[in-house]
C-alpha cells in the first residue's frame, strides 16, 4: 500500500496539519509485470473525496511517481484549465486572462533551458 500525504507546515509555529490524504492499494489481481491498483483520495477531515481504480499498471517498467501521476489522472482530471489547455477555449473570456509578467518570465527561463513542456 502506497500513502500519499499532503502536509502543511507552518513556518511561523511549526504546526503540520495535513490537508489530504491518498491510498493507492494493490488488489493483487494482476500479474508480477502489471498490476491493479485501488485508490482513494479524502480530504483534510479524513472523509473519502475521490475512489477508482487502476488497471494494468506496468510495474516493472515504471516508478510510484506513474503510478500517482496516473492515479491523479484518472480521479482528478483537469480541474484547473491552463492556456494551453483544451478546457481553457471553453472558459468565458473574462476568465482567460492574460499571463502576468511573473509567468512569462518563468516560460522564458523554462524554454531557455529546454524544458520539454516550456511553451
Amino acid at each position: 500500500m502506497l500513502i500519499v500525504k499532503i502536509e502543511l507546515h507552518s513556518a511561523v509555529t511549526g504546526q503540520v496539519t495535513t490537508i489530504a490524504a491518498g491510498k493507492i492499494v494493490n488488489t493483487g489481481t494482476g500479474s508480477p509485470s502489471q498490476g491493479n491498483y485501488r485508490i482513494e483520495l479524502r480530504d483534510a477531515a479524513g472523509r473519502q473525496w475521490k475512489a477508482g481504480h487502476i488497471e494494468g499498471f506496468p510495474r516493472k517498467r515504471l516508478l510510484a511517481w506513474d503510478l500517482l501521476y496516473r492515479a491523479l489522472g484518472r480521479l482528478v482530471g483537469h480541474r484547473n484549465p491552463t492556456p494551453d489547455s483544451l478546457a481553457f477555449c471553453d472558459l468565458p473570456a473574462e476568465r482567460q486572462q492574460q499571463p502576468t509578467q511573473g509567468a512569462s518570465h518563468e516560460n522564458a527561463s523554462a524554454q531557455s533551458e529546454g524544458h520539454p513542456q516550456a511553451p
